[in-house]
């Protein structure tokens, strides 16, 4: 690209921002016709020419070498020197590339292709991103600090973790120099979905199974896209402050964190975390870049779903680099064909009630099976919730997912199954884990279509009870 800027203030000291956004291939040329402003420009080894507006005008628009990848910026104070300016740009150069930079605006002929942009603009377009940047540096500088002399780290996700939280505490290890053995990333649960799994072992990623005992080994505490909050006090077992809490959830009272950052409005906290990243000039691997698109991609349903500007600009900036083919094999997990004689045995034994489809897998292999099927229901015409139970390793596993609610599933699924076993979620998924020996000690040992009548019963009276959610 090539930049040929007509002006006569001191703007082009702004305009130098250009070449920190443009490539190295790009070329600036300034056209002045002050010779201050010129020497100033020359001493620094910027291409410029000093011309009389007034008197040279007409051969100096007409004898500009434009390419077919110039762009023009004009940007004159006296309005009618402007505008004559702008109209010998249409004679000469008809449909030109312009950037017109005027406070109060000004007619722009029809056959020029030009755009305007008022000088104010320029610093929030072009400056307080860099001071943002700048403050966000310092912050990170703070949270380096506070781990520079501690062995082990231990960055703490939710208990059954999404590939934003994965992505979060990964780019988070990599943001304070760790590796996998000094900073490990745990959950007090287990990786179940499908596409999270893949997640992790193509991207060779480790997420360890922890207790509350264990906490007190480490000496120091991040916690990535959750809050102490959510572990409901049993956090405050084995500690009383954390050191560092990063989050896009709404913030919730109750705990005490050295550095915390919650942010309610972005749309996930791999977009902090990129931020962090861009602001210390860290050079994103491939392997990164793309678990933290992913982890964007998945929290906003594809820039759908709560989504703040920082998300999209995180978005653009992580898509270049990140590994588009590994994203698809993530996204589309391998199926093993015993598995699909399950799915196949309980579509035909499917009962839907309400737009809600109920299904019963009976003993599974894998457990993520069972949120993979729970997915794939919600395909089926007119379905809009989706229930799907399984056994594996003595619990019988319930997986709930919707399209669009009324009801939290989370909520939902605890009135209905947490007297039996652990119960709970998010709006659109959630989970129960029930010992069987819990279901068979209240419903009798009987198994097979008597086990999905018992969730039915359960799941439609948890339903009914659960408060409907209030529509934005």
């Amino acid at each position: 690209m090539e930049y040929i800027i007509i002006c006569q203030d001191e703007l082009p000291y702004f305009l130098l921002l250009l070449k920190d956004l443009s490539s190295k291939k790009d070329t600036i040329h300034f056209i002045v016709d002050q010779q201050a402003i010129y020497e100033r420009l020359r001493s620094q080894g910027i291409s410029a020419q000093v011309s009389s507006f007034n008197v040279d005008r007409d051969k100096l628009v007409r004898d500009l070498r434009l390419k077919s990848d110039s762009c023009l910026i004009v940007s004159i104070k006296n309005q009618p020197l402007l505008s004559n300016m702008l109209k010998l740009v249409a004679r000469y150069h008809p449909f030109q590339p312009t950037l017109i930079i005027e406070e109060n605006g000004v007619a722009i002929p029809e056959q020029l292709s030009a755009k305007l942009v008022r000088p104010s603009s320029i610093f929030t377009d072009l400056c307080l991103p860099r001071i943002e940047q700048a403050f966000t540096k310092r912050h990170v500088q703070q949270i380096k600090d506070l781990f520079a002399d501690k062995d082990k780290i231990l960055l703490l996700i939710q208990s059954d973790p999404d590939p934003d939280a994965i992505a979060s505490a990964l780019a988070f290890r990599h943001l304070i120099g760790r590796n996998r053995t000094t900073a490990h990333i745990a959950s007090f649960g287990e990786v179940t979905r499908p596409e999270n799994l893949a997640m992790l072992r193509l991207l060779d990623i480790q997420v360890e199974k922890i207790t509350v005992d264990i906490i007190r080994k480490y000496e120091g505490l991040c916690m990535l896209d959750v809050q102490p909050a959510h572990f409901a006090g049993s956090l405050n077992q084995a500690v009383n402050v954390v050191d560092v809490v990063i989050d896009h959830h709404p913030e919730k009272a109750g705990f005490q964190a050295k550095i915390k950052d919650i942010r309610a409005t972005y749309g996930a906290t791999s977009t902090i975390l990129t931020e962090y990243l861009r602001a210390v000039d860290f050079n994103i691997s491939q392997r990164l870049a793309t678990a933290l698109l992913y982890g964007i991609k998945s929290d906003t349903l594809l820039l759908g779903r709560g989504v703040d500007p920082a998300d999209i600009e995180a978005f653009s900036y992580l898509y270049p680099i990140a590994n588009t083919n590994i994203l698809r094999r993530i996204e589309r997990p391998e199926v093993h064909p015993e598995d699909i004689d399950s799915f196949s045995n309980a579509l035909k034994k499917r009962r839907i009630v309400n737009d809600i489809l109920f299904s019963h897998l009976g003993r599974v292999r894998r457990e993520d099976v069972i949120p993979h099927f729970a997915d794939f229901s919600l395909q089926i015409e007119g379905v809009e919730w989706s229930v799907v139970s399984g056994i594996f390793r003595g619990n019988l596993i319930i997986s709930v997912r919707n399209v669009g609610y009324v009801r939290s599933a989370g909520a939902v699924v605890k009135n209905a199954f947490s007297g039996l076993g652990s119960a709970g979620g998010h709006s659109h998924m959630a989970k129960a884990v029930i010992p069987l020996k819990n279901f068979y000690k209240r419903f009798g040992d009987k198994r097979g279509a008597t086990i999905r009548e018992r969730i039915v019963e359960l799941f439609l009276t948890g339903f009914e009870e659960a408060p409907k959610e209030e529509e934005d």
